[in-house]
């Protein structure tokens, strides 16, 4: 891929992806740092990427995992210094509990993955441009082809299957 093909297929989507960052960071300094990570990745993911379908589900794939690792490092540093304060001051339950959260919102998160790519591909499609893309109905709708109603269910259905899958693995656990 060359240089002009990266900017053409992956600038017009950094909006959206910055959305996305910020919606799961919830700082702007994290989100753009996130993007930059991202834009990173991908450049030098270039020579090995054959052609994407869906290059903004693909890149807010990429960067919901960037997003995640940014999480999990925030938090670990963290516990690290409660396990610090804690330490001297004779307690350590909470460092416990944050290294049980860590690991608790890690299989979360794999279960996530695993309904998503569990839903069927019309589903996991419009989900992903609603959520990961931020784009409305009716912008769905004009890229699908599938009526802003028809979108609706969908989503629906798919938050409902999402929803009894992580009911499932809280209630198991």
């Amino acid at each position: 891929m060359e240089k002009q093909e990266f900017k053409d297929i992956w600038l017009p989507l950094s909006d959206g992806f910055y959305r996305v960052a910020y919606s799961i960071l919830g700082s702007e300094s994290d989100a753009r740092d996130a993007l930059q990570d991202l834009y990173i990745k991908l450049w030098n993911l270039k020579d090995s990427q054959v052609r994407i379908q869906s290059p903004a589900a693909y890149g807010a794939r990429i960067l919901r995992n960037i997003c995640i690792d940014r999480i999990r490092s925030r938090n670990v540093r963290k516990g690290d210094a409660d396990a610090d304060r804690l330490a001297e001051s004779g307690f350590d339950e909470p460092a416990v509990y944050s290294a049980d959260r860590i690991v608790m919102d890690r299989e979360m998160l794999v279960r996530l993955s695993r309904a998503m790519d569990g839903l069927p591909e019309t589903q996991r499609t419009v989900v992903e441009m609603r959520y990961f893309s931020q784009m409305s109905y009716s912008e769905i709708s004009g890229r699908t082809g599938i009526s802003a109603i028809n979108v609706r269910v969908l989503v629906s259905r798919a938050k409902k299957t999402l929803r009894a899958a992580m009911k499932e693995f809280i209630d198991g656990n």
